[in-house]
């Protein structure tokens, strides 16, 4: 097992918009990408309701943030702070090893999470001791990731 790199650190909002207005104009985070997804993979990949998300990757000083807008309606308690959306991303050199690592030392794996999104790109939700949410996500070198600057 690896951890490769982290990836970025996921914040629910009701409106990406009004967050970006703080991030990027109040605390100088700059823009690097803005993402529509939809369709219930991707929410089953978040372990979240809905089917479509607005998203804004932002970086600053080398901290990746994307800020996660469920469409149609601000996320519920349960989808925001520690909850649903709201994650650490990590990429990693083997998720099914991975998995079978953290399974051993008695970490959670969330059910249902884990989603095949193109040929060896993959990803999966943990939990930390906590409950708060960790996304491991498999991209093969050399392949294009959404959360790569570009």
């Amino acid at each position: 097992m690896a951890v490769v790199r982290m990836l970025h650190v996921a914040l629910a909002t009701s409106d990406v918009e009004r967050a970006l207005a703080f991030y990027r104009d109040a605390l100088g985070f700059r823009v690097v990408g803005r993402f529509a997804f939809a369709g219930a993979e991707r929410a089953r990949a978040l372990g979240a309701a809905g089917d479509a998300f607005a998203s804004a990757l932002l970086e600053r000083d080398g901290l990746r943030l994307e800020l996660l807008q469920a469409a149609g309606a601000a996320p519920t308690a349960a989808e925001s702070g520690a909850g649903r959306l709201s994650h650490l991303a990590l990429a990693v050199d083997d998720l099914a090893s991975t998995l079978h690592s953290l399974r051993d030392r008695g970490v959670t794996v969330l059910a249902g999470t884990h989603v095949e999104h193109a040929p060896g790109v993959a990803s999966c939700l943990v939990l930390d001791p906590d409950g708060f949410r960790v996304e491991l996500y498999q991209v093969p070198a050399g392949a294009a990731s959404p959360w790569d600057e570009g």
